[in-house]
């Protein structure tokens, strides 16, 4: 499992490559949504491209794939006043995207700037999935940092383009609601997977005074969304195969509607990209775990510390 410790020197790791010609590695992805450098490298000039840097003015500013618009990744969802990370009206999600100058013919590349913003670049794909513009979206393997590693060229030049003419004629209903996780997450036909990592999926277990914490949704399965990317360089994607893999041991196939969810809908958004991107047919709970806490609904908390001899107890 990729514990926090790891994690945060991977973090280092990416930043060190930022700036440098090397690259670690990796399988390219096929062109389902997922995309390679070299694919977007094939494909800079298309016509009707429109990239989208998901991050900063601070990065974008000093560096960007060429012809890049930025968008700001927080813009696309919003707080409530009882959940945070939710849906916005997709006439907003549109306005957004109408002012970096997306079109109706549009055919969108989205990338991340750094690891820091990956979930959140995810669940941008997420909301223009949401408006029916999966199908033409590309979400580039790496993001930045891969780009910047391979060599390719780099940009300083701000884009300003004209307002796009993107109207919304299809809408995906792609979000689902608590009540209906409570009502489907018992069907043979349904998978509901809990995004989190290993450690809030088990919870805190109850022991010296304190309260168990944490746990999960009753029924759900886990698949972390830190194994999406590679352990070494967790901004790249795992390849198909090992995705494909992940998938399997955990449950999801073709055949069956995949639910996921984490705290608040960011972290499983970046198990929903992976899942579209390898054709399975998925749904994003997007109260999550903390709504799902907050109207007392089933889940599965750890009760005491396991004894010495039971260390690798889980709590389901």
């Amino acid at each position: 499992m990729y514990h926090l410790g790891k994690y945060c020197a991977a973090l280092a790791f990416a930043a060190v490559f930022m700036f440098s010609g090397c690259s670690p590695g990796s399988e390219p992805a096929a062109p389902g949504v997922l995309v390679s450098t070299q694919w977007l490298h094939d494909h800079l000039n298309d016509p009707d491209l429109v990239i989208l840097h998901s991050g900063t003015s601070e990065v974008y500013d000093s560096v960007h794939i060429p012809g890049a618009r930025l968008i700001n990744p927080y813009d696309f969802t919003v707080n409530t006043s009882t959940n945070r990370n939710e849906m916005p009206p997709a006439d907003s999600i549109v306005k957004l995207l109408r002012k970096v100058g997306v079109n109706s013919d549009s055919q969108i590349v989205l990338y991340s700037e750094d690891i820091g913003l990956l979930n959140r670049t995810a669940r941008v794909f997420v909301a223009l999935d949401h408006l029916g513009l999966g199908e033409r979206t590309k979400v580039l393997s790496g993001g930045l940092s891969a780009w910047l590693e391979e060599g390719q060229e780099r940009s300083d030049v701000l884009a300003e383009p004209a307002p796009g003419n993107l109207e919304v004629l299809n809408l995906k209903e792609l979000v689902i609601t608590a009540a209906e996780v409570d009502r489907q997450r018992w069907s043979s036909d349904v998978v509901l997977i809990d995004a989190r990592s290993d450690e809030e999926y088990y919870g805190s277990p109850a022991g010296d005074g304190s309260l168990a914490e944490g746990g999960h949704i009753e029924g759900a399965y886990l698949l972390s969304y830190l194994n999406i990317t590679l352990d070494d360089s967790p901004y790249l994607f795992r390849s198909d195969k090992e995705l494909r893999e992940l998938f399997q041991k955990a449950g999801i196939d073709s055949g069956k509607k995949t639910i996921f969810y984490c705290n608040s809908g960011i972290k499983g958004s970046l198990n929903y990209l992976s899942a579209r991107h390898l054709g399975y047919p998925v749904l994003l709970y997007d109260g999550s775990f903390e709504e799902w806490e907050d109207l007392g609904l089933p889940s599965i908390r750890p009760v005491a510390l396991p004894h010495d001899d039971e260390q690798n107890t889980t709590y389901d």
